[in-house]
């Protein structure tokens, strides 16, 4: 009796049980319905919660006569998704509906395998690839797939990644089990953009089809046959696919842009070097083939390549062809030869003073018509002695007198004349002294290791030739040198460590001092000096100088009378001068640093002539208005230090 009533509760827990199952069938039958009732019709039945994205709209139609289980039903419902453009993406306790080319970007499910999967939902999955190439199926597989889904070969580990419905990932990877067979040989072809077809397809042979090759090393079977495809410049690479993704990116670093020639040219616009000395410099290095020498004791190249320079003037430019390496060791050395130099201002101050005293006494004689009968020291009395001898009416004794006294230069002179014997004395006492003095102070600025000159005098002519007649024929002419006479001083200066300046100087003041054509030329003096001196900043040196006494006596007398002592004194002339000459050059250098430097020193320079130019003039009537003197205003510097005394405006910017 127990069995029987156990046996009636089994039924009836199966029937209820079968009840139930037959209670989660679902019927599909929609005509036109909205997509989003269809969601909430799967929702109810599903408990799924989705969350619907705006853009998800259109009709439904499912024609469905027989009930089917909830699990197949939401395949369906997939499905529908699917042929409408929208995917079910879960993401924690909701399932998104977005667009389905949106989806990829999505969380979905990461696969493994993609066996059991059959329905429609969009999955990722990674391939792996044994012996099949990655990136030559991936041409074959690309048109299996929607447009909304993704494919991608990973060429390192021979692998795919694919990104669409499972069913479809399923098909897929059937496919790929019969291609991925291990007798496998991938064919790929290369579409070359820059390297030469023929020379690549002999590389890559040399590269991989040699015993040793890099693919023997790794332990893979087979070879690489590279074979140049004209025209077209394309390869066609035949091996193992393995082989053939590491020969892709073989192909891919040596199929490269040449280097043009822009790449070889480079213009180097110098901001303080002048561009003409900097290639001179370069082109010697270049030129000399050095070299230097490393720790074994080789000697090792400077530049790799031919490297030529050229100079522009007019832009202070340097035109560089080389390699690109060489271009930066170039460059580089260029930076170090184009820099600021300092500069140097030389003051110069060249004193010359000069004296001459003279002292004369004594009694002159002259008889008429020029003979002397005691000293000839009469310039003018020619004209006197003629008008004594012609004419016995001549001038009477004062006249003489003063005419005596005209041709004394200066100094007490009488002058006694007797017209009946026309003899003419002058009694002449005569002491003078001149003092000459001259200050030069010529001002040099220019740059360290630069020549800078400067010239003050006139340009002479000095006769260097003459001829009367050529060839028997009437034909003067003369020849002419020009040479500069005054004060010319030359300096180049070159700053050492510890703000010292060595200077190289010519100095040279020349005069002309007489002389005439016919009395064989031009006469002129020179004093130069011409030495290495060693300075230091601001310090005031002496270069050198000259002091001359030159002494000369000179004693005129009537013979026999003149030697008399005492007596002998009316009848001689005596004459004493003394010259001396003193000459001392002074130098003192001032280095430059920067521009502040200069405008100081040009602003002092500036308001000393400005004084001296613009001093008034004494004078000036109610009619001839006193004149007043005013340098350039557009020339006035601007100074930070002393705006008040310049008075200029800096310029606009």
């Amino acid at each position: 009796m127990k069995i029987k009533s156990l046996s009636l509760v089994l039924c009836m827990l199966m029937l209820c049980a079968t009840s139930q199952a037959w209670a989660r069938e679902v019927t599909l039958n929609f005509k036109n319905a909205d997509i989003r009732a269809f969601i909430e019709f799967v929702s109810g039945f599903s408990g799924k919660n989705f969350l619907v994205d705006n853009r998800v709209k259109g009709k439904v139609t499912i024609i469905s006569p027989t009930p089917i289980s909830e699990d197949h039903a939401y395949d369906v419902f997939l499905s529908v998704l699917e042929v409408n453009g929208f995917a079910a993406v879960p993401s924690g306790s909701v399932i998104k509906i977005v667009p389905r080319a949106e989806s990829k970007q999505k969380s979905l499910p990461i696969l493994k395998s993609s066996k059991g999967n059959h329905n429609d939902a969009m999955v990722t999955q990674v391939i792996r690839l044994k012996y099949a190439d990655a990136q030559q199926l991936v041409a074959l597989i690309r048109p299996l797939i929607s447009p909304n889904s993704h494919l991608v070969a990973y060429p390192r580990g021979n692998m795919l990644l694919l990104t669409d419905s499972a069913s479809n990932i399923q098909r897929i990877q059937y496919i790929l089990n019969l291609l991925d067979r291990k007798d496998a040989v991938g064919v790929q072809l290369f579409t070359l953009k820059y390297a030469s077809a023929d020379k690549l397809a002999t590389t890559l042979t040399t590269l991989y089809g040699a015993a040793g090759a890099p693919a023997a090393a790794a332990g893979r079977a087979g070879g690489v046959k590279a074979i140049a495809h004209q025209p077209g410049n394309m390869l066609i690479v035949i091996g193992a696919p393995q082989i053939i993704n590491e020969v892709a990116g073989v192909i891919e670093k040596l199929d490269i842009a040449p280097e043009s020639d822009s790449g070889r040219l480079q213009v180097r616009y110098l901001k303080h070097a002048n561009a003409e000395d900097v290639a001179k410099v370069l082109n010697e290095l270049v030129g000399g083939q050095s070299s230097s020498e490393t720790n074994s004791g080789q000697r090792k190249a400077l530049f790799t390549g031919n490297v030529k320079v050229v100079a522009d003037k007019a832009t202070n430019a340097l035109l560089i062809t080389a390699d690109p390496s060489d271009i930066k060791s170039v460059g580089r050395i260029i930076d170090r030869l184009d820099i600021r130099r300092r500069q140097v201002l030389v003051e110069a101050l060249i004193v010359e003073v000069s004296g001459n005293a003279i002292q004369r006494f004594g009694v002159e004689w002259m008889a008429a018509g020029g003979n002397a009968v005691g000293v000839q020291n009469f310039k003018n009395l020619g004209p006197i002695s003629k008008a004594v001898a012609d004419n016995a009416n001549a001038a009477p004794p004062v006249s003489t007198s003063a005419a005596l006294a005209s041709a004394a230069p200066t100094g007490l002179t009488l002058g006694i004349v007797n017209k009946a014997l026309s003899i003419g004395a002058l009694l002449h006492a005569l002491e003078s002294d001149n003092d000459a003095n001259v200050l030069s102070t010529p001002n040099l600025l220019t740059m360290d290791n630069e020549e800078a000159e400067i010239v003050v005098g006139k340009n002479v002519p000095f006769l260097t030739g003459q001829n009367v007649t050529q060839g028997g024929t009437a034909n003067p002419f003369q020849t002419i040198e020009r040479k500069d006479v005054g004060l010319t001083l030359r300096v180049t200066p070159q700053i050492s460590d510890g703000d010292s300046v060595r200077l190289e100087i010519y100095q040279e003041i020349s005069s002309v001092d007489g002389g005439t054509a016919a009395e064989g030329g031009i006469i002129t003096s020179k004093r130069s000096i011409k030495t290495v001196v060693l300075a230091n900043d601001g310090q005031m040196i002496v270069l050198g100088g000259l002091m001359r006494d030159d002494n000369a006596s000179k004693v005129q007398r009537v013979p026999c009378i003149g030697a008399i002592p005492i007596l002998g004194e009316p009848f001689k002339f005596t004459e004493n001068q003394t010259t001396k000459t003193n000459l001392m050059v002074f130098l003192k250098p001032h280095i430059i640093k920067n521009g502040k430097q200069i405008e100081e020193i040009t602003d002092h320079k500036y308001i000393d002539i400005k004084d001296i130019y613009e001093q008034p003039v004494e004078g000036g009537t109610v009619i001839f208005q006193q004149q007043k003197k005013q340098l350039p205003e557009n020339m006035k510097p601007f100074s930070p230090v002393n705006n008040s005394n310049v008075g200029a405006k800096p310029p606009a910017q």
